[in-house]
């Protein structure tokens, strides 16, 4: 039995959602369930007399999920599924339901044409979020801006023993694409269509921040796309790829041109798996099992790749 279904912790968290919603003038009308159990995190579905809502509570090392919502959700709430409750102690929100998951959706349509219109969209989002990032690291949010990666990187090689890319060209990489001049700010860092709801009426809301990061923003291009080309077998250069790349880089044309915009993805592609890499060992040391099995080897295999990529440049 995993810490998420301890009668002791059940029973906690059925108090404060209890309690939260009668603060908000809900009334339960059936069990809470609990549909989703990892070893991250868990929810709990919510029937209520207005529709379900959803709790959820993750491990420390994905904690700024709250406090990333909760900040996005009051830039952008058209993007962003607002909490209706939280507990920034606990780790613990509550929050409404998002409509539809855009996988079910893609699982009828099997086009990427929804990533042509969600792109833009969380482009925006990034933009818009560039004026909270002091308020986005209060609440924990991992800082992977590029003038830490040096360092970050040559830390996680120490921890695996692998030879990774030396900090002064690491230095020479970061340079490059800080010389471009787009602002760092939220990376979502799992961007797929297992994070993404499709709204009730229309619109897509974007959800599960606990991977999130203050870095570079094209650095979400590389779960992106990869997640595109793998649920329709795509080739990586495939016509449909570059244009939901092209589609995610009209937003930031006021801040380079074409040509840099596109180096700028290339660039931010090698700084990607390294944040991959450092989610995914966060999230290993976070529950005891950095080192052994299935989050440390593909720790391992995204800093391999990175490694990789800095060096070919």
């Amino acid at each position: 039995m995993s810490d998420w279904e301890d009668p002791a912790f059940l029973a906690e968290a059925r108090g404060w959602i209890e309690r939260a919603l009668v603060d908000l003038g809900l009334r339960l009308v059936g069990e809470i369930e609990q549909p989703h159990v990892r070893p991250w995190s868990t929810v709990l579905r919510v029937p209520t007399a207005g529709g379900d809502v959803w709790f959820k509570a993750a491990v420390p090392s994905l904690s700024h999920d709250v406090g990333v919502t909760s900040t996005l959700a009051r830039l952008r709430p058209d993007l962003v599924l607002a909490p209706l409750a939280v507990d920034l102690e606990r780790r613990w929100m509550l929050l409404p339901n998002g409509g539809e998951r855009l996988r079910e959706v893609l699982a009828r349509e099997r086009h990427p044409r929804r990533w042509l219109e969600l792109a833009p969209l969380y482009a925006q989002l990034q933009i818009a979020a560039t004026s909270a990032v002091d308020d986005l690291l209060d609440a924990g949010t991992p800082d992977y801006r590029l003038t830490r990666l040096p360092e970050l990187s040559e830390r996680l090689g120490s921890a695996f023993g692998l030879p990774g890319p030396s900090p002064a060209r690491l230095a020479e990489l970061c340079d490059e694409l800080a010389a471009l001049g787009i602002s760092e700010t939220i990376q979502h860092d799992d961007l797929h269509e297992g994070n993404v709801f499709v709204r009730d009426g229309g619109g897509y809301a974007i959800f599960d921040w606990g991977d999130s990061c203050i870095a570079h923003p094209f650095m979400s291009l590389v779960v992106g796309l990869n997640g595109i080309a793998y649920t329709f077998g795509l080739a990586e250069h495939d016509l449909d790829l570059e244009r939901v790349r092209d589609a995610y880089l009209e937003e930031w044309g006021g801040h380079a041109s074409r040509r840099e915009l596109l180096r700028g993805v290339e660039l931010a592609g090698c700084f990607g798996k390294l944040s991959r890499a450092l989610a995914w060992w966060r999230w290993a040391e976070d529950v005891g099992i950095a080192g052994r099995t299935e989050p440390s080897d593909s720790a391992t295999s995204w800093y391999e790749e990175f490694a990789a990529a800095a060096a070919a440049g």
